[in-house]
């Protein structure tokens, strides 16, 4: 959230001195003037610049303490209470009937054409 806070300061700041370094100061060139507006405007654009870096940099650190957080999420094990095996107390029934099953002669025929395809050609 402080990422955050400090990327909008950091923008409404960019945006206040982008004006300023638009700014027109009619001078003639090659006078004190003109060299110190040139000055000015350097210096406002590296200004500038330096916000745009340390804004994209924020929004870089962002965007990597949100990954973390959604990579530390998917490595999050829910814990699943046991059944309570105390005396007195079901235990919980299983339906096997709704699992999936396969017969043996289908497995042995997959098991088969698994060997014939591993094996070298001839």
């Amino acid at each position: 959230m402080r990422a955050f806070a400090a990327i909008a300061v950091t923008a409404a700041v960019a945006s206040l001195a982008a004006p300023a370094a638009a700014q027109f100061l009619p001078a003639v060139p090659n006078s004190p003037q003109y060299a110190e507006m040139l000055a000015q405007q350097e210096a406002a654009r590296q200004q500038l610049v330096q916000q745009q870096n340390q804004l994209m940099s924020l929004e870089a650190q962002l965007r990597t303490q949100q990954a973390l957080a959604d990579v530390r999420a998917l490595t999050v094990v829910p814990r699943i209470a046991p059944p309570d095996t105390r005396p007195g107390h079901a235990l919980p029934q299983i339906d096997t009937g709704q699992l999936a099953s396969i017969p043996d002669s289908a497995l042995a025929d997959s098991n088969r054409k698994v060997l014939e395809a591993s094996r070298p050609p001839r």
